[in-house]
């Protein structure tokens, strides 16, 4: 085994406070059809057949590995974040899935564990994307599938190309600890040099969730850092206020699928890559 063993310290990174914020609380499904949904249908497409161990990598408070797991009661699903208040969360309610504390460089299991990997909005937050890449390939066995949900804020023709996001608009590196810029032709170099090479594209994020990407963040700015994200605040938000924003969530959210599935054959400002671990990776 050549990952970490769970007791290990870890470490932060000093620019961005992991303990003071918690992703993927609120419950997730397929259905209806909304944003987050789409992505966990990606998903479930490219499991499709498979049989065995899978992993969620960065599985925050573990809303997709639950997910997952409820659709496939018959995969044993892991999932290991670095979050320790996150993981508390997500360890409350397991729902079958075996939560673990871990860095995406350093995985405590064993070569070619796992029969699928995943990582949801996790390769913009690290320092060295293709040690995290490594990582996957090490522990899934060759053939092995990997899946990935990535922002596209380096991506060509998106408005975030164009406020220079990550150089001249920086907010989502105070606010949401994006430290690398990614288009979709860096990650296919990185993933395909990794063993991890790109057999399937798809799109979302166009014009609606970019604008709303870019004002949130930009409020943000203005009104001082947050816990969650918008949908695991609303979830948990009580009365009249969290009723309407719940409502106001599902709006852009089913608009912002229907924009994804017009235009799922158009780049977009994410890109969800189904990735297949080859017998010799670096």
């Amino acid at each position: 085994m050549q990952g970490s063993s769970i007791g290990d310290p870890i470490t932060h990174p000093p620019s961005f406070d992991y303990e003071a914020k918690h992703w993927g609380a609120a419950q997730l499904m397929p259905r209806p059809w909304y944003m987050n949904g789409l992505k966990l249908r990606y998903l479930l497409s490219d499991l499709r057949g498979v049989r065995g161990k899978v992993l969620d990598v960065g599985c925050g408070a573990g809303s997709v590995a639950k997910a997952v797991k409820r659709q496939r009661p018959d995969l044993a699903v892991f999932g290991c974040d670095l979050s320790q208040s996150a993981l508390a969360i997500a360890s409350a309610s397991a729902a079958g899935v075996d939560f673990r504390q871990a860095t995406a460089e350093r995985l405590p299991f064993d070569d070619g564990e796992f029969d699928f990997v995943w990582i949801f909005d996790v390769l913009e937050h690290v320092d060295i994307p293709e040690q995290v890449l490594r990582e996957v390939a090490r522990v899934l066995r060759p053939g092995g599938g990997f899946h990935i949900v990535l922002p596209l804020e380096d991506q060509p023709w998106t408005l975030y190309r164009l406020v220079g996001c990550g150089t001249r608009w920086t907010a989502k590196v105070r606010h949401g600890g994006h430290i690398q810029l990614f288009s979709a032709e860096r990650f296919r170099s990185i993933a395909s040099a990794c063993g991890l090479p790109v057999v399937r594209s798809r799109w979302s994020y166009h014009a609606l969730l970019q604008v709303l990407d870019l004002v949130y963040f930009s409020w943000l700015d203005w009104r001082g850092p947050v816990s969650g994200s918008v949908e695991d605040m609303s979830a948990s938000r009580r009365g009249v206020i969290g009723a309407s924003m719940r409502a106001a969530a599902r709006v852009v959210a089913t608009l912002a699928w229907g924009e994804a599935r017009m235009l799922r054959a158009l780049p977009g400002g994410c890109g969800h890559f189904t990735c297949e671990r080859s017998a010799l990776s670096c």
